[in-house]
């Protein structure tokens, strides 16, 4: 099994793997087979979360190839991305209180905790699970939501403790989908919706390779929660529209694709690329990680030194306030441009940079791709209701351009209404 981890790997996979997006990815998609027989699932998510390819790519590659309604089931996973990030986007209190519960919940000692992280719990399929994801970086879906749900229910462990060790250590890790899907499986997301993992059902979608008959907790008392109300302002875009100023573009981890971007005549006067390396993060990401992170990065600085006629730098060393003041400095810039962060670490980190803005006079200029700017506010509340844009989103992807449209981002004074 390989994550592609170049956006040419990413295209090549895509291209491969599109065929099988229909009917047959639907049947397939459920079964985890282990880790040497991955054929029915993708393998891009990793390739997805750095946008080596975008979202719009993959959909317009489906498209070309199946109707909506026979590839329903693969679109639908493309979407819950969205999904996931839009609804972090308008409750930032869930990002927050969930880093302050994993700080306290770091001091507190748990019975089964050290044989979870060991995976020496005495549960075959458990422990399995936990030996793969330290190995390859990656789990089937199928399979993360098992191991969440024996965490949770059977381990007896806190959810924030599950979701701190995929932050670590899986490749695809991304903030919003990793901490709403274990709120998902605890039932936090959905009242009155736990997801149980049985015997029956790993026995089932592991072609029998695991049956663990009368080990699982199945009967989990539920977990009382409070409604999140919207607490973030909507989004606010005009068309980005460069200025004469004299003008950095920051290239991060969350957006390696520039060549996506439909950027008209902007011409920055120079790029630097953010190794993720320089992202303050409460842990120690795996070996597996750090692999992958730097080989997109090194992908994504030779397709950005060959796209402009600017020097592109790479930062990777130092703190993050230091090498973004020095390049301001060095180049004597008045306003830096961005893709704007989502909720998680990166974001956490840049908005320690506000002060920096002040003190050197400089203007942030924070912009949306176009897919992002259609579902941007639209999560207000189930899945379902939220996939209703799928339909329409597919025909203007089907017909469109295969280069993005970027918005500019502005701050909307009025709050998103409950």
């Amino acid at each position: 099994m390989t994550l592609p981890n170049t956006r040419k790997e990413a295209l090549e996979k895509l291209e491969r793997f599109a065929p099988q997006t229909g009917s047959q990815y639907a049947l397939e998609r459920n079964y985890d087979r282990g880790p040497s027989s991955r054929e029915n699932v993708s393998l891009l998510s990793a390739a997805i979360q750095r946008r080596l390819i975008s979202e719009k790519e993959v959909l317009q590659a489906v498209s070309h190839l199946h109707s909506l309604e026979a590839s329903e089931k693969f679109s639908q996973e493309v979407l819950w991305r969205s999904y996931w990030k839009s609804w972090l986007e308008l409750r930032p209190i869930i990002w927050v209180e969930y880093q302050l519960s994993l700080r306290n919940l770091k001091r507190r000692d748990f019975p089964r905790y050290a044989e979870a992280l060991s995976g020496k719990t005495g549960i075959e399929c458990f422990d399995f699970w936990r030996k793969e994801l330290r190995e390859t970086g990656y789990l089937h879906n199928h399979a993360r939501m098992w191991l969440a749900s024996i965490w949770l229910f059977t381990l007896a462990l806190p959810w924030e403790l599950g979701a701190h060790l995929f932050e670590e250590e899986l490749c695809d890790f991304d903030s919003a989908s990793n901490t709403l899907s274990w709120r998902w499986v605890a039932g936090l997301h959905t009242p009155g919706k736990q997801y149980v993992a049985t015997s029956k059902n790993i026995h089932t979608f592991t072609e029998g390779r695991f049956f663990p008959d009368g080990v699982l907790n199945e009967n989990p008392s539920p977990v009382s929660h409070s409604p999140i109300a919207f607490q973030s302002p909507i989004e606010r875009f005009v068309p980005f529209t460069p200025s004469p100023a004299k003008t950095g573009l920051l290239i991060h981890s969350e957006d390696f694709s520039v060549e996506t971007l439909d950027l008209g005549n902007f011409r920055p006067s120079t790029v630097a690329i953010l190794d993720p390396n320089l992202i303050s993060f409460r842990g120690q990401k795996s070996p597996r990680v750090h692999q992958y992170n730097q080989l997109a990065l090194k992908d994504a600085f030779a397709r950005s030194s060959a796209i402009f006629a600017s020097p592109v730098e790479l930062f990777t060393e130092g703190t993050l306030i230091e090498k973004v003041q020095e390049w301001i400095q060095r180049h004597q810039l008045q306003e830096v441009v961005l893709m704007k962060p989502w909720q998680g670490y990166f974001k956490d980190n840049w908005e320690t940079l506000e002060p920096l803005w002040e003190s050197l006079s400089i203007k942030c200029r924070t912009l949306r791709r176009d897919y992002d700017r259609e579902l941007a506010g639209k999560a207000r509340s189930g899945f379902f209701s939220f996939k209703s844009e799928l339909k329409p989103l597919w025909h203007r992807l089907k017909n469109g351009n295969k280069k993005e449209t970027v918005w500019e981002v502005l701050a909307d004074s009025k709050p998103a209404h409950t």
